[in-house]
């Protein structure tokens, strides 16, 4: 163990999505303290994300803002890791994009049989 103060480096974050701009992932983690900080266990990624939708296109009035829905696990994931504290907060799946994905769940799980 190195005991020298000036040594000492923090561990490295978890870098951001790279799909995801920069804009919508502070935006989300900023949102997401603030929930958890309120006393949230658990919450919806997906409603931080339509949060952030609503804030670019009507509070902002940026039309021509895009934010998509497929940005929401990529950013559950990053936002857990960037901060444990926050344990579970936003509930996840196994993806296909997951290492070592298995599919746990079949089509059964999505509201009756597909067909």
């Amino acid at each position: 163990m190195n005991d020298d103060l000036f040594s000492w480096e923090p561990p490295p974050k978890p870098q951001r999505p790279s799909m995801v701009p920069l804009e919508v992932c502070t935006l989300f983690e900023k949102l997401a303290l603030d929930i958890h900080r309120a006393g949230w266990g658990k919450y919806s990624a997906r409603a931080i994300l339509h949060r952030i939708r609503w804030h670019k296109h009507i509070e902002v009035g940026d039309r021509d803002f895009k934010c998509n829905n497929n940005w929401t696990p990529a950013l559950s994931r990053w936002f857990m890791e960037l901060h444990p504290e926050c344990g579970g907060f936003f509930e996840t799946r196994s993806s296909p994009t997951t290492p070592g994905h298995t599919p746990d769940h079949g089509m059964d799980d999505y509201m009756g049989p597909y067909k």
